[in-house]
């Protein structure tokens, strides 16, 4: 049968070239249409690694920054029962462009600077005392034991914590509580704990990142406090609360607070600030017009092609053949048409990839963003699986809309009679 088919094609082949170069042309559109959805799938499922959810940030303003005025609203916050716990930094956390330095870590080592195996990394400084508890603030995961980290108790300005990335990358393994690493000043930390890598960004990678504990005395400047409200609190009722009764509290002099920001609120306003929200809404927009244009292109393609032929519809019911001989060499017909077509474009989008690349949707956010050297360990960025999963992809769509658009057409006409068909 496969072969009375091809004969078939090969004897229409003059309708069939333009149907055949159409193809060639929808199996680029839906490649390139696809390849940057799939990124952005990859990187939006990617585990956030923490609870950004009812964590607020406390906005204040000042002439400079006074440790005795922010560890005077974390004391208050032992006493607002609302109030889960809290943490101070010195800089926040992303979405902050300032928020991070990069840092280079090692093993200690007794070899000269340019012999140690360094080690990048975003760091952060972090408070560390009995009323600062990022990691509970946050809800950040313990590696070990897959709960909440719960930060040790003498942690002091000797202290470290590492993401699973940069325990990894230092160590080979994330069993590394009690060892040492260095900064490029050769200074000692002792690693107290592992968390589950952090996606503060939307979209963006993981990124090796350590934070260093540092007491209360040993911060001068940009002192950022957060604080998690519990589960059953009601948000709306107590930013008004917050707003009545605890800012006139603890406003005074060149201290004042001036409102409540959540987390969410912070991605979503970087987002917007350095316009990701457009470029992925129009990447998505672009990818869907894409896809719904390849749609009515090649459906409509094969049922014009399929409806052009009723008198051979007429012509192998009256000769014997079942409506499902007849559906089946349009649909084979179809499937040989699109397979060939496919693979004929392959070498084009082969080319394609080795001038421009794969789709990256954050090639264009300040580099401090993202990582400028893809992490081979995402599947989006390792060439070979990244290349099959979205040629499948696009090859099953293109696949299915042209097994709609012979299907449908044929199954109307082989419900006819032979004679009518023949006569239309």
């Amino acid at each position: 049968m496969i072969t009375k088919i091809i004969h078939q094609i090969w004897n229409e082949r003059k309708q069939n070239a333009w149907l055949f170069l159409e193809l060639i042309v929808a199996s680029l559109f839906l490649w390139l249409a696809i390849d940057p959805l799939f990124t952005l799938v990859c990187r939006g499922n990617l585990p956030k690694g923490y609870t950004p959810e009812k964590v607020y940030k406390v906005k204040y303003d000042a002439y400079n920054t006074e440790k005795e005025f922010l560890n005077q609203l974390a004391d208050a916050f032992d006493n607002i029962p609302e109030i889960e716990c809290s943490f101070i930094a010195q800089c926040e956390l992303q979405p902050n462009p300032g928020g991070y330095s990069s840092t280079m870590l090692a093993i200690p080592d007794d070899r000269p600077d340019s012999l140690v195996d360094w080690k990048a990394a975003r760091f952060y400084n972090i408070k560390t005392n009995d009323k600062s508890r990022l990691f509970e603030t946050i809800r950040a995961i313990d590696v070990k034991t897959g709960k909440v980290l719960q930060q040790a108790d003498y942690a002091g300005s000797d202290g470290a914590y590492l993401s699973r990335r940069q325990a990894m990358s230092l160590f080979g393994t994330t069993d590394v509580v009690g060892k040492k690493i260095m900064n490029v000043h050769r200074e000692e930390f002792t690693i107290l704990g592992v968390f589950e890598d952090l996606q503060l960004l939307n979209y963006d990678e993981y990124t090796p990142i350590v934070l260093f504990c540092n007491n209360v005395d040993n911060f001068t400047f940009g002192e950022e406090i957060y604080f998690r409200l519990k589960d059953s609190t009601d948000e709306d009722a107590f930013k008004k609360k917050f707003e009545e009764e605890i800012m006139p509290k603890y406003s005074h002099g060149v201290y004042h607070i001036t409102g409540l920001e959540s987390y969410m609120e912070r991605i979503e306003k970087h987002d917007k600030q350095y316009n990701i929200t457009n470029k992925y809404r129009l990447y998505a927009g672009l990818s869907g017009f894409a896809l719904f244009c390849a749609f009515l292109g090649v459906l409509s393609a094969f049922w014009i092609r399929t409806n052009s032929r009723r008198r051979d519809i007429g012509i192998m019911r009256s000769m014997g053949a079942t409506k499902g001989r007849v559906i089946g060499q349009f649909v084979a017909e179809a499937m040989i048409l699109v397979t060939v077509a496919f693979i004929v474009s392959m070498p084009f989008i082969a080319h394609y990839i080795y001038v421009e690349g794969f789709a990256e949707p954050l090639a264009k956010v300040p580099s401090w963003i993202h990582n400028e050297t893809p992490d081979q360990s995402y599947l989006h960025n390792r060439a070979l699986p990244h290349f099959a999963i979205v040629t499948a992809v696009a090859y099953l769509l293109i696949s299915a809309i042209a097994i709609a658009g012979a299907l449908l057409p044929s199954i109307r006409i082989t419900r006819s009679l032979p004679a009518d068909a023949l006569r239309e």
